[in-house]
């Protein structure tokens, strides 16, 4: 009975790592800790309320948010992201890869459904794959040069996860992901200032 009540709770413990934005990359921990995460855990549903500041506008922020076919590029852990239709005000994305907790990987693919308010909003919704439930909301509010991303997410997993995974090594892998998407927005900062500079010579 016990080792079944563990598994049920290591199943969901999880599914934040894999649903925030994207999955979260196998990265050093950043050295800076002003990235807020808290993590709870309701039954087999996990919820993250989490925060960043970055110095940035909200149209760049949004571009990398939302950047699905280039994803991969700086979210390692990611196999696959594509866009695979868009409408008026919204997208349908794949994404597929392995989350890893030192020697163990998870894999994972799911399809997700996302509404668009542009440089403002994104409200994401699972439709299929490996994970049950998956839904993410991420608002960006801009003040004095920088933009505040918020992120609130409730999800289950699909998949048995090991035990000892807790809710501090989510937060942990979730800080990571913010700080692997906070330097692409600053690189890409960093580029148009650069370009610009150099158009201007």
């Amino acid at each position: 009975m016990f080792a079944s009540l563990d598994l049920r709770r290591a199943r969901s413990v999880l599914s934040l790592a894999l649903l925030l934005a994207a999955p979260v990359g196998s990265h050093a921990a950043p050295a800076d800790d002003d990235i807020q995460v808290k993590v709870e855990r309701h039954g087999e549903s996990v919820t993250v309320h989490a925060q960043l500041s970055v110095p940035v506008d909200a149209r760049q922020a949004f571009a990398v948010l939302t950047d699905y076919d280039h994803m991969k590029q700086f979210l390692p852990d990611l196999d696959e992201s594509r866009i695979l239709s868009r409408t008026r005000d919204g997208l349908l994305v794949r994404q597929a890869g392995k989350v890893r907790f030192g020697w163990f990987a998870v894999p994972f693919e799911y399809v997700r459904r996302v509404e668009l308010t542009p440089d403002t909003r994104l409200v994401s919704h699972i439709v299929s794959g490996s994970v049950k439930k998956g839904d993410v909301t991420t608002t960006l509010t801009t003040s004095n040069g920088r933009t505040l991303i918020t992120y609130d997410s409730e999800a289950a997993m699909g998949v048995w996860l090991p035990f000892g995974i807790g809710n501090g090594a989510i937060a942990d892998h979730l800080r990571q992901d913010l700080d692997s998407m906070r330097t692409e927005m600053l690189r890409r900062k960093g580029a148009a200032i650069a370009a610009g500079a150099a158009d201007a010579r």
